[in-house]
Order: C-alpha cells, then structure tokens, then sequence
C-alpha cells in the first residue's frame, strides 16, 4: 500500500510543473477567462470526495456517530484557522491580482508548504481504508493542486523569479507532502488513528469546497454568470460519482485490513462503539475457569 501511496503523492508534486503551460499571452488569456469555471468543476470532485470519506467516518464509528461526526466538524474548524492565520495559502482565483510583490509570494510558498503537507496526511488514511478512496482523495488533491500551482507560477514570475526558478521552487513546495506522508505513516504505525484522521480530512474538504471553491453569487456579474459556474460543479460532482461508482466500495474494513504493518490486526474488531477504533482488552476467559477457580492453570478434562 506504501508503493500506492508514494506513486499518487508524486503525481501530485508534478502538478507543479503545470505553470509553465501558460508563459504564453494567448495560455494566459484562456486561464483568466476559464479559471473560475475549473475552480467550481473542482468543487463538485471535492463534494463527492468529502461525502465519501465522511461515509467512511460513519463506518468506523457505526456505533458513536456523535464522535465521528464531531471530529468531522473539527477539520471544518482546522480548516478556518488555517484560512484565518494563512489567508494567503489558498491563491487560484486571479493569476493576475496584485500579490506578485516578494513578501506576498513568500507568505504564499509558506502557506502552500503547510498545505501540501496537509495533503500528505490525508492520502495514507485515505488509501488505507479502501483503495477507491485513495484514489478519489488523489484526482482531488490533483486537481486543486494543479489550480493552485498555475496561479502560484505567475505569482512567482510576478514578483521577479525566473521560469527556471518558478518552476524549481514550486516543485520543492510541492514535494513538502511527503512530509505529511511520512507522518501520518508512522502516526498509524504506532496509534490507532485512521478515523480521526478521516473524519478532520472529511471536515478540511468541506471548508475547501465552501469558503474556497463553490461559486458565490457575489462574486458574479449576473445571475445567468452565477448558474452557469454552478452547473459546471454539478458536472464535476456527476463526473467524480461516476469515476466513484466505477472504481467501487473496495472497504479493507472488515476483511483482513491489511495495512502494510502499520496496524495491530485487532484494531478493526474494536471499532464497534470504541471512539477512533482503540483496541479494547479482551475479558478473561472465564469459560476455561469454573465458578470456583482462582486461577490455577488444570490440566484440561
């Protein structure tokens, strides 16, 4: 699964090299008319990747939805904060807006570095639950990712860097995600944490689609503008269930689970109305013992 895992965090670090695409003036013109359209085709693969990983959460606390649900709209509020202390991190409406100054781009790479590493954290739980959900997570993160790269590079190119180092420094950014790989890896090689980390992605996704992609009304010249931008999200929402219903529910839950050797195999047994599936110590076995046993170890009849 780490193979999986490695193959569609690469894919998404030569997203990052979409930039150089648009150098030319007629490239740049068709982004600028046809940005806010990929931006609301976008929201509609997130909406259906959130709904997913939120049905997930609701499969592992099958029996404690309140706890599932809570943690869900925790990422929500992570989200928020991190709007509210990185305003800057997400930068893909206008490749032309006047953040091209050297402090604006340097607050921008940070806030994208925190981002991607975000990202990293959320493939491992999401491939580890079932490979369909790694895979919508992946098209996803790809998509923005690439939205965010474009207008990143003409930031960058803005504030003076060459093509050459435009591209370097976006793709170095890009590669923090392999930092948040390596630790939610190792997070759930030694902790049970794949629900709640499901559940604050699930709550992170949906503070994406509504704060950062769905199309809002204020933000349209006409009515007619606005229905059109929404239109084109109900395509990608119907596009995303498509490429879902085709991949199938391919749940680990349940079977072996077998998540490389990063879980204990009895973590899944416990997830019936334990909060994030903790392992719960087994009873002792009385039944081996009659009533009056204190213990002693007899030889079986």
């Amino acid at each position: 699964m780490l193979i999986e895992i490695l193959i569609a965090a690469f894919s998404i670090m030569l997203a990052s090299l979409v930039g150089v695409l648009f150098l030319s003036s007629v490239a740049q013109q068709f982004l600028n008319e046809r940005l806010s359209y990929l931006v609301a085709f976008s929201a509609g693969v997130f909406l259906v990747t959130a709904g997913a990983l939120a049905l997930e959460v609701f499969h592992i606390y099958e029996t404690a939805l309140w706890w599932g649900l809570g943690l869900i709209i925790g990422g929500y509020v992570l989200g928020w904060v991190l709007q509210v202390l990185l305003p800057e991190s997400h930068h893909h409406h206008d490749p032309a807006c006047g953040h091209g100054h050297g402090k604006g781009a340097r607050k921008l790479m940070v806030g994208d570095a925190i981002h991607n590493i975000g990202d990293g954290i959320i493939l491992v739980p999401a491939f580890l639950a079932s490979p369909a959900i790694g895979i919508a997570v992946t098209i996803s993160i790809l998509i923005h990712e690439a939205l965010q790269e474009i207008s990143e590079f003409f930031v960058l190119k803005q504030a003076g860097y060459s093509t050459k180092r435009a591209l370097a420094i976006n793709f170095g950014i890009s590669s923090t995600i392999l930092i948040g790989v390596g630790l939610s890896y190792f997070a759930l090689a030694t902790l049970n944490l794949e629900g709640v980390l499901l559940a604050l992605s699930a709550g992170f996704f949906l503070h994406v689609v509504v704060h950062d992609l769905l199309p809002k009304r204020s933000q349209h010249e006409s009515f007619g503008d606005f229905l059109k931008h929404m239109v084109v999200v109900a395509c990608g929402l119907a596009l995303m269930a498509a490429v879902n219903n085709v991949l199938g529910d391919s749940h680990v839950h349940g079977d072996s689970h077998d998540h490389g050797e990063a879980h204990d195999p009895e973590h899944h047994g416990a997830h019936e109305g334990t909060p994030g599936g903790a392992v719960v110590p087994k009873p002792a076995e009385e039944h081996h013992h009659g009533e009056g046993s204190d213990h002693h170890h007899e030889a079986p009849h």
